[in-house]
């Protein structure tokens, strides 16, 4: 008993030395603040109507949850989808109620994502579960006298690298049958958007089968941009991630420019790590005043 106390013990020493020690702007740092940041999350959960599941596929991970608002939310104009982060590989839709109640607080009805992951899976399979994912949406929302309302599509991190090709790979779309011009605004936050900026992680590694140059090619977004993009757009990332490079979307943002997109907003979140960017659900956070202004103007 004594021995496990102690080990114990040095656990959490390490543990809290790492807290205080590791500089930001690096994996280590953001780890050891996910238990805490998860936790918070959590803690901000409503009990709310629980959300309707909706299969997509015969995949246990081929699903969306759908978030309905209350009945006394003002009507918005938007329906939004949104793909949680999670690097390809880890998270579920379920552990994202606080960021669903927060939207469906203001009205919106919210999709979340689910998909199958790496390293069973990679951005081939991943990618079809996107444009599967997406095209049960539509057919949710006909059936629900929801389809005269518009598609705000977001992503966060991984999810926000699917939200991207899904809204500028014209295939992904086009391949289950649906417009590439459905979306009528976009939001991404500390997204994965042009790789070949991003370091050779073993989940990058994985989704491209080890950067083999035409499945590399299928999962960079920035690979798709060859004209101005012409429904608003919000950019969102912290310029100290340790998880997805600041600099990634920098470039990705001076292409859209270049290309002479006018309706994109670029927010840096000043000192923020990678959860921040995903922190649009705490209100007082900066990332949530931003997004919120932008829902608002849209």
């Amino acid at each position: 008993m004594i021995l496990l106390m102690k080990i114990l013990l040095g656990i959490a020493v390490s543990y809290l030395a790492l807290y205080l020690l590791v500089p930001q702007g690096n994996f280590i740092y953001e780890g050891i603040r996910l238990p805490f940041w998860l936790l918070k999350l959590r803690r901000m959960e409503k009990p709310k109507p629980a959300p309707l599941k909706i299969k997509y596929g015969n995949h246990f991970r081929q699903y969306l949850l759908h978030f309905q608002p209350l009945e006394d939310a003002p009507d918005k104009h938007h329906i939004i989808i949104y793909i949680h982060g999670s690097g390809w590989q880890h998270g579920r839709p379920e552990m994202f109620k606080a960021n669903a109640q927060w939207l469906t607080g203001q009205g919106y009805n919210a999709f979340f994502l689910s998909h199958r992951r790496i390293p069973q899976c990679d951005i081939r399979e991943l990618r079809v579960d996107t444009g599967l994912a997406i095209k049960k949406v539509i057919e949710t929302c006909s059936e629900k006298g929801l389809a005269h309302k518009k598609i705000l599509l977001c992503g966060n991190s991984a999810g926000g690298n699917l939200a991207a090709l899904a809204m500028f790979d014209q295939r992904l779309l086009a391949e289950v049958g649906l417009s590439p011009n459905i979306f009528s605004a976009l939001a991404l936050f500390a997204a994965p958007l042009d790789l070949r900026v991003m370091w050779s992680s073993p989940p990058l590694l994985m989704l491209t089968r080890m950067k083999k140059p035409a499945i590399f090619d299928l999962a960079n977004p920035i690979h798709y941009l060859e004209s101005e993009v012409k429904i608003p757009t919000l950019l969102i990332h912290g310029d100290k991630d340790g998880i997805s490079e600041y600099q990634n979307t920098v470039v990705f943002e001076e292409k859209l420019r270049n290309l002479g997109t006018q309706h994109l907003q670029f927010e840096t979140l000043e000192n923020g790590m990678h959860l921040d960017s995903a922190s649009w659900c705490m209100p007082g956070h900066p990332c949530c005043e931003v997004f919120g202004e932008w829902l608002e103007g849209i």
